[in-house]
């Protein structure tokens, strides 16, 4: 049964079509506005959503204007929603520039809101860990703060004590110049470590909690998808109170809420609590302090051999691996810790941030410890880079159970089918047909017009030893053709290293590769260079905007499906036929279909750009799903010449 599509009756004036008068007035203020099809065709679904208690799955491609799509029919809602996006820049985005731009556009027909941003913990600066701080540095906040000046350098921590004295949201954004993550780390808490306002003794002063103030008298609340999971996992008392959540960016809630409904328990965690731990010779004298600490290490140090020893497996049965017995005896040092910072006394404010935050981070962890010990039914556990992971198979099952019977859900992004079926997605997510309606809304970009897509189906399969040496040569040619102005996407650091060598050869070309530089900078330079190629992998698959002549050519070196050996994926294929369902067809080909997407996508930005998608994956052509494949990409004439490529890009 296929999802539904949503239906618009009713003579009364329904919240679809006052939400279209309130975007009739949006784009009527908005300069250089147009009235988009696709954007009204979305907004009425959404509010119908709203209004019927429905959920839904909306694809709006790529210059719709999704965001304006769903936040005009959230506010002429009346009620409170919360937005959930995957990625910083986006909750941003919202925040900063559409909330702000459709509070004063939508003022004049009568219609005011609040709204309001919050962040995870780590996102805030802690009052309670910078008063540990200035503690331990010596420095007595009201004598010698203001005797010697700060030095202004990023991370100097008489500068960011006087940024938090009179700074309204304490936001690491909002820093006057950015700050390592190693200087931040000592100012401020994860939600593992933060023992909440009452436990705290900064907690009336506390800027996380100040934006969770904000956010219940908001009407519309902006969080991020991990900051959600946190919230289903602690029974909905993170977040204010509400009935509807929008996911943007929702091609990522099933690998994000993955993280969030598990675990990892890793040597930093160990660090972590080492470190919180220096307090407790205050607390509970230093002597005892230094049996535990010394207790914790060895618990820890016996812990880190086993996992070293069996890097990359996964753990069927975690007593025939040899890894419940490390583990419970270290649940029972870090248990011993909490119970004596929990008796212990403390002498100074700083001491008693400390003690609440040490007895917060044990009960974490000792609960992890002990859960691992095991592998929890639905789960799989495996061990990378040292540590320890654990993770639901299926998070529909979970989001079911948690959030998808009494909270209407409205999922959109760019890419959410496979195929052009939003089946795959909902199944993976928990959603019932019944209750679910979906919907796709085309781009307004002429895609026959400004783009092709060329298969090389020439070249052997990715497999084969021969591949690596003539998908090389396919880009030195095709990135000659277009002048440089691509983007070259890879599945692998070892590709990614094969081109970039390739490429520094060819002659008034400036090659950009991952990693020299940050994600910014990269995206900066190549935007503004038309000589320029980016070779890049995963992490820039999605999220890069480079609209212009400064992209024309995008490549992805293969389907990006998910390794074979990956255990998560591996026990998802394994329930997938347990099920009696197939597994390529119903995990892994839906996940490749979405991130060709995303990658495909980094082309046309705008109505003005033009250019080609190149996949020199030959299974596009040889194989049965390569149609699959072709009808979740921009729907952009197919060519599988290369000369094809030169034509159109010199036109």
């Amino acid at each position: 049964m296929g999802l539904t599509e949503p239906s618009y009756d009713g003579a009364r004036m329904s919240l679809s079509e006052q939400s279209l008068d309130a975007l009739e007035a949006v784009i009527a203020s908005k300069p250089g506005g147009s009235r988009r099809t696709g954007q009204v065709e979305m907004a009425s679904a959404v509010a119908k959503a709203i209004e019927t208690e429905r959920h839904l799955l909306v694809e709006a491609g790529t210059g719709t204007g999704k965001s304006f799509g769903y936040l005009i029919p959230a506010i002429c809602s009346g009620r409170r929603v919360v937005v959930s996006t995957a990625t910083k820049s986006l909750q941003d985005q919202l925040d900063r520039r559409d909330l702000p731009f459709l509070a004063e556009a939508l003022a004049p027909q009568g219609i005011e809101f609040a709204w309001a941003a919050v962040k995870g913990r780590q996102s805030y600066l802690c009052k309670s860990r910078l008063a540990e701080r200035l503690e331990v540095e010596g420095i007595d906040f009201q004598r010698d703060l203001f005797s010697e000046p700060a030095t202004g350098e990023p991370g100097d921590l008489a500068e960011l004590a006087v940024w938090a004295m009179d700074h309204p949201t304490g936001d690491r954004d909002d820093l006057p110049h950015p700050i390592d993550d190693t200087a931040w780390s000592d100012v401020s808490v994860s939600g593992t470590e933060c023992p909440g306002r009452d436990a705290c003794p900064s907690g009336f002063e506390c800027f996380a909690m100040a934006a969770l103030d904000r956010a219940a008298e908001a009407d519309i609340v902006v969080v991020n998808h991990h900051l959600y999971g946190a919230h289903l996992m602690a029974d909905k008392s993170v977040l204010p109170e509400h009935d509807i959540v929008i996911f943007d960016e929702g091609h990522r809630l099933e690998d994000t809420f993955a993280s969030a409904f598990g675990f990892e328990i890793a040597p930093w965690r160990f660090r972590q609590l080492d470190r919180a731990a220096r307090y407790l010779r205050g607390v509970v004298g230093s002597r005892k302090a230094d049996g535990l600490t010394e207790a914790l290490d060895a618990a820890s140090a016996g812990l880190g051999r086993i996992l070293e020893s069996q890097e990359g497996a996964r753990v069927l049965d975690t007593a025939q691996s040899g890894v419940d017995t490390p583990m419970l005896a270290a649940a029972r040092a870090v248990g011993r810790i909490g119970h004596e910072a929990r008796s212990g006394t403390t002498a100074t404010l700083a001491q008693t941030g400390a003690k609440a935050r040490l007895v917060r981070l044990a009960g974490h962890l000792e609960a992890d410890l002990t859960i691992g010990a095991t592998v929890p039914d639905g789960h799989v556990a495996w061990i990378n880079r040292g540590a320890y992971l654990v993770a639901p198979i299926d998070v529909g099952s979970t989001l079911a159970e948690k959030l998808l019977g009494d909270t209407t859900v409205i999922v959109t992004s760019a890419t959410l089918s496979s195929g052009g079926s939003l089946l795959p997605l909902a199944a993976s997510l928990g959603f019932e047909t019944e209750r679910t309606s979906g919907l796709r809304v085309a781009s307004p970009f002429d895609f026959s017009e400004q783009g092709r897509i060329y298969v090389a189906a020439h070249l052997p399969e990715p497999n084969a030893p021969e591949f690596a040496d003539e998908a090389v040569d396919e880009v030195l040619a095709l990135v000659e053709a277009a002048g440089g102005r691509s983007l070259v996407l890879t599945t692998s650091y070892r590709m990614l290293d094969r081109f970039a060598e390739a490429l520094v050869s060819l002659p008034d070309l400036r090659v950009l590769v991952q990693g020299e530089l940050s994600k910014r900078q990269l995206a900066e330079i190549f935007e503004n260079d038309e000589t320029s190629v980016l070779v890049a992998t995963m992490g820039f698959w999605e999220g890069l905007d480079v609209p212009g002549r400064s992209l024309e050519l995008v490549i992805l070196d293969r389907l990006p499906f998910p390794r074979p050996n990956d255990p998560l994926w591996v026990a998802r294929r394994e329930a997938a036929e347990a099920s009696g369902r197939n597994a390529f067809l119903t995990i892994d080909l839906p996940r490749a279909a979405m991130l060709a997407a995303q990658g495909a996508g980094r082309l046309i930005r705008t109505t003005s750009d033009r250019g080609v998608v190149a996949l020199l994956d030959s299974r596009v052509a040889t194989r049965r799903y390569g149609q699959t494949i072709i009808r979740s990409l921009p729907p952009m004439p197919v060519v599988s010449d290369r000369s094809a490529v030169a034509t159109f890009l010199a036109g």
